[in-house]
């Protein structure tokens, strides 16, 4: 590993570093809280249905909202906006914890205080994604939304763990305590930050006229567009999760026990695939690995689905999430490369509703072509059309194949 790849090198730039390690505390904590949430609405209901809708109510913010918080990313002092955003929901988490303690709490509490929460988190992620260019070098970006990619992974892992003993030993309420306070870390980190002046914005205009300029800058780059529709259309094809528990049940016949392990491996895969792009740094010709590795992505669901021994499911499952955190750190990486600063907060709040928003509400289909062809044949005929799109993009947007990040362009490529 040569030095000026070491992963080391981007934390110790104090600012990222700070704020790295008080996101990672705070993304623990909202694993945490959605643990206790799931634990609390099925005590409260016993309903499958209801514990369902609290998917909905955090999904329901991103398509809503996500458009409204690129335009304030891009308006406001971004630092600033972190500061209320994780505010706001530090107090939604305080009140849950509350109303909990005191005995008060009803269903429709926790999914206003949900949908509340995420319609934070909408305005927060972009300007969390687009504020990292101020606070590292620029050949250590690879890097920094590699390790941002590990943040998340490593939280959905030690999360939930953390979420069964407190929960045991706390209490429903104590865990919502605890993760109020892991907020605080992020607001004091904020508060102490110092950060590099951005582009500021050319002209003031109006919100409608900000969302088309975020709209038609997308619109008109090839490179942007072609990324967000192929990572959108393999997100909403790839039903390896949503089927797990029948796999589970009904084919690999494993149980519950095996349906964690299923979950789990991809999230194992992906800590080992982030490490490896923090490992060798920014790839020279990141679009034609881009594809390569989407395409094998969509190879091994089509392997998953065929799979008849749970030793091979679990391994694919690793390798699932190792490809797909090296994709998603590779697409970060070129789509923030090639959008300039006054439009990070836009283009951020897009890749939201494509990749996150997208997929949660393409689950309906999928789970319809299951119903009809049984899980492996949806999770196989999932894995063709993503190598279909694949190979779509890449005969219909050579511009991604012919990428390189050695030109740190910010100009279409034609």
């Amino acid at each position: 590993m040569s030095q000026q790849n070491r992963p080391w090198k981007v934390l110790a730039e104090k600012n990222f570093g700070l704020f790295w390690v008080s996101l990672l505390v705070s993304s623990i904590g909202n694993q945490l809280s959605h643990v206790a949430i799931g634990w609390q609405i099925y005590e409260l209901t016993n309903s499958p249905l209801q514990l369902g809708l609290t998917g909905v109510f955090r999904a329901l913010p991103v398509v809503v909202f996500s458009l409204t918080g690129g335009v304030l990313a891009d308006r406001v002092d971004r630092r600033r906006l972190l500061i209320f955003t994780q505010t706001v929901a530090m107090m939604l988490a305080l009140l849950l914890a509350v109303l909990t303690h005191s005995g008060w709490v009803h269903v429709w509490h926790i999914y206003a205080i949900t949908f509340l929460t995420g319609a934070a988190t909408t305005f927060d992620l972009p300007a969390r994604t687009a504020l990292i260019p101020s606070l590292v070098a620029r050949e250590n970006l690879s890097n920094a939304f590699a390790l941002n990619v590990t943040l998340r992974q490593t939280a959905t892992l030690v999360g939930p763990f953390f979420a069964g003993v407190l929960i045991a030993a706390l209490g429903l309420s104590g865990s919502y305590f605890v993760n109020a306070g892991s907020y605080l870390g992020v607001i004091v980190c904020l508060i102490a930050m110092r950060v590099r002046a951005t582009e500021a914005p050319a002209k003031k205009e109006s919100t409608w006229q900000a969302m088309k300029g975020g709209l038609g800058f997308v619109g008109g780059h090839s490179v942007i567009l072609g990324l967000l529709v192929m990572d959108t259309c393999v997100n909403v094809f790839s039903a390896h999760r949503l089927m797990a528990p029948v796999f589970a049940r009904d084919i690999l016949d494993v149980g519950p026990q095996g349906l964690g392990a299923l979950l789990g491996a991809p999230a194992i895969g992906a800590l080992i695939g982030s490490s490896l792009i923090i490992g060798m740094g920014t790839p020279k010709k990141s679009g034609r690995l881009l594809l390569w590795v989407t395409a094998v992505y969509a190879l091994l669901l089509c392997a998953f689905a065929v799979s008849r021994s749970f030793a091979l499911s679990l391994l694919i499952c690793f390798f699932i999430g190792a490809l797909d955190s090296i994709g998603e750190t590779l697409r970060v990486t070129l789509i923030q490369l090639v959008t300039p600063d006054a439009m990070r907060g836009r283009v951020q709040s897009l890749v939201h509703i494509f990749v996150f928003g997208i997929p949660l509400l393409g689950q309906g289909p999928m789970g319809a072509l299951g119903s009809a062809l049984g899980a492996p044949g949806a999770v196989f005929i999932g894995g063709l059309l993503g190598l279909a799109v694949v190979a779509g993009a890449s005969f219909k947007v050579p511009a991604i194949k012919r990428f390189e990040t050695a030109r740190s362009q910010r100009s279409e490529v034609v």
